[in-house]
């Protein structure tokens, strides 16, 4: 299953790269799937120092966190990474979880869209892909909320 989402923020891509790699993200605003289990994002980092292909970002949330490894390193244009582990109630049906973030100049902001790409082990896999895409997309929205309210204008 892959989830896009495509937004925009006031800023360039320059000023907004920073929030890839090492931001906190406000307990606002609310969003009803996080009522219903869906990990809220608190912050995502860079634990051992300056990013490049092969180094790790972390995401923390109310719930967990998710370790990852970067496999695209393009500041300011483009950011991946794979799930390598995650405490997340999630791990045990998601086999794979791949993120991908394109930033592009537009006008006096910057579009971004972020791209996940996951599978799922588990017979029961029609019915977590709809959950899946709902939480994703929920959480997509969530981060991005954020940066346009936290960024400069």
């Amino acid at each position: 299953m892959i989830v896009h989402t495509r937004w925009r923020v006031a800023c360039s891509p320059e000023e907004l790269w920073p929030a890839l790699c090492d931001s906190a993200v406000e307990l606002t605003p609310r969003c009803p799937v996080f009522y219903l289990g869906a990990p809220r994002p608190t912050a995502c980092r860079l634990p051992d120092g300056p990013g490049d292909v092969g180094a790790a970002r972390q995401c923390h949330s109310e719930q967990g966190v998710v370790r990852q490894r970067i496999t695209v390193w393009e500041p300011p244009a483009r950011l991946a990474f794979h799930m390598e582990e995650t405490d997340l109630a999630f791990s045990r049906w998601v086999d794979r979880l791949d993120d991908r973030f394109d930033l592009v100049p537009e006008g006096s902001g910057t579009r971004i869209t972020r791209t996940t790409t996951v599978s799922v082990r588990s017979r029961f896999a029609a019915v977590l892909y709809p959950a899946l895409w709902v939480g994703l997309k929920s959480v997509h929205r969530f981060v991005f909320r954020n940066w346009q309210r936290t960024r400069p204008a």
